[in-house]
């Protein structure tokens, strides 16, 4: 029987999921997704078959674990392709396993070991004489005079890892700090290893590479075009550096690696000096670019891992520019308004003006607008029009005034009809607001036991304590939250629940995003707050003053309530 030509993505983005989607399907694989949330444009590319429901990883991962052999019995997947570390390290972590049932998509694990801890990344490159900034790691007597007086400013401060197994959906992130107040900010903050490394001046560019057994048989270069705080979303494809790429070679030689990576560089184009920064070895996020020039590394890499074919070194088109839309034009108004004087702010609207008629001369593309797979583009476009209608209706109409009354009407006919009611709050981290929500609608509701109140987060972790400020606060309303431990909302909770309470816009839309198939009414808890005219949203106050809790669990306490007597009522009808 001839083996499946198929493939398992994990993940959900619309820059390096999306690009290893379309390569694959252009290619002739059937390609299934398993994303991370329901909701995401991605996943209406022509080129997805199917989509799977994974749970999240968290714990022991045995859920997870079993999910996931479970599908890969039903489909026979030739090969699991992860787009970011939520996938990567636990089909690492589980690797022996996994690789008896299909071809996983990931590094070796010294190959994994070195390009995915920046410290070890820096020791290779510096005994392999490849240069990165002056930098150390962070010693727990370091201050700010000590390190602007090695470093300067401004300073870099790195995590060794973006991820970690245990906090897999909490990203480290890098901080860039200008001043002595942003150092002694960051300082007390940091959780586990950093590093600090002196600021260098240049130009982001980019070396992509697949490899073979520690030969680089493609290889592809991208500068940025427009950088501002880190990020970019504009750049440019451009020949390869001999000195770049020759520091690539060595550094994939030395770990033996096979598969996919992109070395980020800095390049002062004055000096001619340059260094390397880190290195992505999975799908990256200027990967559209590649794949719309020539570079075809995900169809190639599927290639090698499957059927075991090397392909040559291909060309691929300079001078093309790809653009990421909205986070590219967001950037760029943010920019727009650090700009001072009108002849400067023209000066920057017609360069601007420039670089988007690249598109009508063959010399710009986008990575999501892609004329064989316009749908995720349209799809995002709708999202952020149902944005911005649905923050006009707020303005202008008494759709607030619906919702409330939409709200209110799904919370009496749960507790008019059902029995055994089952209530679920459900905030970002189930440590600040549902907690306090659940321990007082319990206590207001203490006489009838048919009624179950829980808490629970979006966030897929569970054993964090509520925060010092947290529990002062809540003593105010006679509240005990000490001894309180996270919960994740999971899909049992889900099935669960009649009833699903959230305090902002972006748990509610993580919920339907992770739960598409969600029966119980989904209401926020400011719909029932005693004033019309108060803002229905209820917002995460953790990292904030005492003040601030008090502020927001007397919004609770309200809005808990005036839910609690709608209840009683509806109960007593």
């Amino acid at each position: 029987m001839r083996a499946p030509r198929n493939a398992l993505v994990i993940g959900d983005d619309t820059r390096s999921f999306l690009a290893t989607v379309r390569s694959l399907g252009r290619g002739g694989v059937e390609v299934h997704a398993a994303p991370f949330s329901f909701q995401s444009p991605a996943l209406k590319s022509r080129y997805i078959s199917k989509v799977h429901w994974l749970p999240y990883y968290f714990g022991d991962g045995s859920e997870w674990l079993q999910a996931l052999e479970d599908l890969l019995k039903n489909e026979r997947f030739a090969a699991v392709i992860p787009c970011d570390e939520r996938a990567l390290l636990p089909l690492h972590h589980h690797r022996d396993r996994l690789s008896t049932q299909t071809r996983l998509a990931i590094p070796d694990p010294y190959s994994l070991e070195v390009f995915f801890d920046k410290k070890k990344t820096r020791e290779l490159a510096q005994r392999l004489g490849v240069p990165v900034a002056k930098g150390r790691m962070i010693r727990p007597s370091d201050g700010t005079n000590t390190l602007i007086a090695e470093g300067g400013l401004p300073l870099a401060i790195k995590p060794t890892g973006s991820y970690t197994l245990d906090r897999l959906y909490a990203r480290n992130r890098v901080i860039i700090a200008a001043n002595e107040a942003e150092i002694a900010d960051a300082l007390p903050k940091l959780e586990g290893p950093h590093f600090v490394e002196a600021f260098f001046p240049g130009t982001g560019v980019g070396v992509s590479v697949l490899a073979q057994r520690g030969q680089v048989i493609q290889a592809f270069q991208h500068r940025r075009v427009h950088e501002y705080q880190g990020a970019s979303y504009y750049r440019v494809s451009e020949a390869l550096s001999r000195p770049l790429l020759d520091a690539v070679s060595k550094m994939i030689e030395a770990t033996g690696h096979t598969g996919v990576a992109m070395f980020e560089f800095r390049v002062d184009d004055k000096s001619g000096d340059w260094i390397l920064l880190e290195v992505n070895a999975r799908p990256w996020g200027s990967l559209p670019l590649p794949v719309a020039v020539g570079a075809d590394f995900p169809y190639r890499w599927y290639r090698l891992l499957v059927e075991g074919v090397s392909t040559p070194s291909a060309p691929y088109k300079l001078g093309i520019y790809a653009r990421n839309f909205k986070p590219d034009a967001r950037q760029q108004f943010a920019r727009a308004r650090s700009i001072k004087g009108p002849v400067n702010l023209a000066k920057f609207a017609l360069r601007i003006l420039f670089e988007y008629s690249r598109l009508f001369v063959g010399r710009e593309v986008y990575d999501i607008l892609v004329a064989d797979d316009p749908r995720p583009a349209w799809h995002e476009l709708l999202d952020k029009f149902e944005e911005w209608r649905a923050a006009a209706s707020v303005a202008f109409t008494r759709a607030a005034d619906r919702t409330r009354n939409r709200d209110q009407a799904a919370l009496r006919d749960a507790a008019k009809n059902v029995g055994e009611l089952e209530i679920a709050f459900v905030c970002q981290g189930n440590i600040c607001r549902s907690p306090m929500a659940a321990a007082l609608l319990r206590r207001e509701l203490e006489r009838q036991p048919e009624i179950h109140i829980r808490s629970f987060g979006n966030l897929p972790r569970e054993g964090a304590p509520s925060p010092p400020n947290a529990v002062k606060a809540a003593e105010n309303w006679d509240i005990d939250l000490r001894d309180h431990r996270s919960q994740y909302l999971s899909l049992e909770a889900v099935r669960r629940a009649n009833l699903i309470i959230t305090f902002d816009d972006t748990n509610g839309t993580w919920v339907k995003g992770r739960y598409p198939s969600l029966l119980a009414p989904l209401v926020m808890l400011g719909s029932f707050l005693s004033s019309p005219a108060c803002d229905p949203i209820i917002a995460d106050p953790d990292g904030c003053e005492v003040t601030r809790f008090e502020r927001t669990y007397g919004g609770i306490a309200d809005a808990v309530g005036s839910m609690a007597q709608q209840i009683r009522d509806a109960r007593n009808e």
